[in-house]
């Protein structure tokens, strides 16, 4: 990060209390004149951040933000888990930065994550854009060992899936719903997501870089630019999110799951997502490029794949293979 780009996140910090701050104390405290504020003030808006001055008292965020804070999290924390973190603030993709922390040490610990407040260029699954409001959501990539290969890694975007359900639905948002194989819904409308990225070797030593979006308290100008529905947890809680607490109880909740996966494989999970399953007795379409097939999901099979009734024979269809759409009735 360069010296601008730090003093537009010191520019939020102030902010962030969502009171007036006159541009000459902003000024004073990053070092650069009144007048040059405004460029700043454009950068923070890009971000997602609605800023707004009045004549005589400054500038101010149109509400205050909760911003993700290592000791708070920390904190909250179980005191196994702490120190294998750190929160960034503005990030190409956090997946992106683990794999940079990757290539800087010659190794990390299993679970450690990198947090982030907003991305730039963040991605969902067959590379579309995730979008990535500053302090509004929750970006969250860890990172974990592969002893047996990529080839150890089938099924477990089911885990994760699984962990981050049972997660959002203990902390109180109803009708959670897991859209295989890796979307978080609640009634139809997207509130989470999962991005795996694998490297490694087939059958010898690998690593997964577990990417995990959680839309938080989304702000309204996205309502456009978002193709599909979605909502967000403050909405189905109908109140605040305390960010920091929430961010420590998904670290947990990962890790937890991961070493699980890693001690029982799959099978311990599939009860689980199928209480969560909302595919189950659905038609459904499956793309192969060109190609598709309908049929009748019916489930997942013990190894992640989805399992489809097509003319009466049950197949197995995998995560890498296809892409799954709702068939219209």
């Amino acid at each position: 990060m360069n010296k601008r780009d730090d003093r537009v996140i010191r520019v939020i910090e102030l902010l962030a209390d969502g009171e007036f701050h006159s541009g000459q104390d902003i000024g004073e405290d990053i070092g650069v004149s009144r007048t040059a504020i405004s460029q700043y003030i454009k950068q923070i808006q890009a971000l997602g951040l609605d800023v707004f001055r009045v004549t005589g008292k400054g500038y101010r965020l149109a509400h205050s933000i909760n911003l993700l804070d290592e000791p708070e999290i920390e904190k909250a924390l179980g005191e196994e888990h702490r120190s294998s973190f750190e929160v960034c603030r503005v990030v190409t993709s956090s997946n992106d930065v683990l794999r940079q922390r990757l290539n800087e040490q010659s190794s990390l610990e299993a679970g450690y994550a990198v947090l982030a407040e907003a991305q730039t260029a963040g991605r969902g699954r067959r590379g579309k854009s995730w979008y990535s409001p500053f302090a509004s959501n929750l970006y969250v990539s860890m990172y974990w060992p592969l002893e047996h290969g990529m080839a150890g890694a089938m099924g477990l975007s089911i885990a994760i899936g699984t962990a981050l359900a049972s997660t959002l639905s203990e902390e109180g948002v109803a009708d959670v719903e897991l859209k295989w194989p890796n979307d978080v819904l609640v009634k139809g409308k997207k509130l989470a997501g999962i991005l795996i990225e694998l490297e490694g070797q087939a059958i010898d030593s690998a690593h997964a870089i577990i990417g995990v979006g959680i839309n938080l308290n989304m702000p309204e100008w996205l309502a456009s630019p978002i193709e599909q529905p979605w909502t967000d947890v403050a909405t189905e809680i109908n109140g605040p999110v305390v960010r920091n607490r929430l961010a420590a109880r998904l670290l947990e909740s990962l890790r937890q799951a991961l070493t699980r996966y890693d001690a029982d494989g799959l099978g311990s999970f599939i009860e689980q997502w199928q209480r969560f399953d909302s595919l189950e007795g659905k038609a459904v379409r499956l793309l192969f490029g060109e190609k598709s097939i309908a049929g009748t999901a019916v489930g997942i099979a013990e190894d992640g794949s989805l399992l489809v009734n097509v003319d009466g024979q049950v197949k197995r269809f995998h995560a890498g293979e296809v892409s799954l759409r709702y068939e219209a009735k």
